[in-house]
């Protein structure tokens, strides 16, 4: 019956590597006069399979086989959900490099939304209908909530093509919308689902840190959004900011328990799972304080307005919080054992990459917010994204090679 959960995992794999390798031809983009390639396209089809085929896959697989029991996970109708986004994210991979924001494309972006609608519904029944932590339930389905208050944010850029609009203030509302929802709602609320639930299987007990945590965390989605909308100059916006800060804040504060309480359990027999889930963490409560600071206005500005502090905002939640999570969820399970070893190499150098890529953004953006850019910054990312490249797809390599001989001992 694992065998499905395995083929998943090893897909979200394989798409990772593909992720990375868009990364890397951005990159060279940069550097080096390669014509046949638009960089619009290509950071298109990047960033809608990241969101689909890497981390949209991930979390939803696991949020399906870590928190529903297997008799539940392995229904038909979870099999063709993940199906569906693999489809339509591969469509979106297929299309957006050569003809960019089309018909194609768009239709694969869509399919996507409606997909992430049906696993809505039928995860919401079927999770409100099991017993146990409430947390976890919480958090779960604030999470699913928050990836389908995000389709806002297509639809509202879908208006803008078919209407032809030059509206700037809408084109970045729908932009921020939408990564709002996706990383401070489904990404980070669907880590801790996950991250809770391997706490109760492992026999801890939830106390009431964790608990006022998650409620806090779960409040602050909604009003936050308005962080990233205060360009608008409404005082209502700030007002609830500030309510969105507040709850961030406090859920930061409870935050801190929880991560001290999870360090001392010892959660992660493998030390490169425990390093990654520390990591992890700290980028969380990093994210968090930034997001925080966004209300200030030289701040805010400088996240939202420096193309390298965007970007390397983006990578420290989607690389180092979430992609590291996961990286620690699956080593502890085994996926990377090998004869009883782990097979540790090609995450030390994917996450060396992600660190080193990191850094690079933040010095970068920086330099440019003190007028001192230097272009040697982009020759040193460079050479980060082929880290990458060859991290993802040696993790993926031995994914695959480890899912094969588990397949091949199980028809013996």
């Amino acid at each position: 019956m694992k065998s499905r959960k395995n083929f998943w995992i090893t897909l979200c794999f394989l798409n990772l590597a593909v992720v990375a390798l868009f990364g890397a031809i951005m990159r060279s983009k940069i550097l080096f006069s390669i014509p046949f390639i638009d960089y619009r396209s290509i950071l298109s089809a990047h960033s809608h399979f990241a969101f689909g085929g890497w981390v949209g896959l991930a979390l939803i697989t696991l949020l399906i086989y870590q928190l529903l029991p297997l008799h539940i996970a392995e229904k038909k109708i979870y099999q063709w959900i993940l199906l569906g986004i693999e489809v339509s994210s591969v469509g979106m991979a297929l299309t957006f490099p050569f003809i960019g924001y089309a018909f194609p494309s768009i239709f694969f972006s869509t399919l996507y939304i409606l997909v992430s609608y049906v696993f809505g519904w039928t995860f919401f029944k079927d999770i409100l209908l099991l017993k146990g932590e409430k947390v976890i339930r919480w958090l779960a389905l604030s999470s699913v909530g928050s990836l389908i208050l995000s389709s806002i944010g297509p639809f509202g850029l879908s208006y803008i093509l078919i209407t032809k609009s030059s509206n700037a203030l809408l084109y970045r509302d729908s932009v921020y919308t939408f990564l709002h929802f996706q990383y401070n709602g489904f990404f980070a609320l669907a880590v801790f689902a996950i991250f809770f639930s391997l706490l109760v299987k492992k026999g801890m007990y939830l106390n009431a840190p964790v608990k006022r945590f998650a409620i806090f965390l779960c409040l602050s989605i909604v009003p936050s959004v308005f962080l990233a909308l205060l360009w608008h100059n409404q005082i209502i916006f700030y007002v609830l900011a500030a309510i969105g800060c507040l709850l961030i804040f406090i859920s930061l504060v409870l935050f801190l328990p929880v991560y001290k309480l999870s360090i001392k359990a010892r959660l992660f027999s493998h030390p490169l799972a425990r390093a990654f889930w520390i990591i992890s963490f700290l980028s969380f409560g990093i994210k968090m304080l930034l997001t925080i600071g966004t209300i200030y206005p030289p701040l805010g500005n400088a996240v939202y307005g420096a193309r390298p502090v965007i970007i390397g905002f983006l990578h420290l939640v989607f690389l180092a919080f979430v992609t590291f999570y996961i990286f620690s969820h699956v080593i502890e399970e085994g996926a990377f054992n090998r004869k009883g070893k782990l097979i540790a190499l090609p995450f030390y150098i994917f996450g060396f990459g992600v660190i080193a890529n990191e850094v690079l953004l933040m010095v970068q953006g920086l330099e440019i917010l003190l007028k001192t850019n230097n272009p040697i910054y982009n020759q040193f990312l460079w050479v980060a994204s082929i880290l990458l490249v060859i991290g993802a797809l040696l993790i993926a390599f031995v994914r695959l090679r480890i899912g094969n001989l588990s397949q091949e001992k199980s028809q013996r």
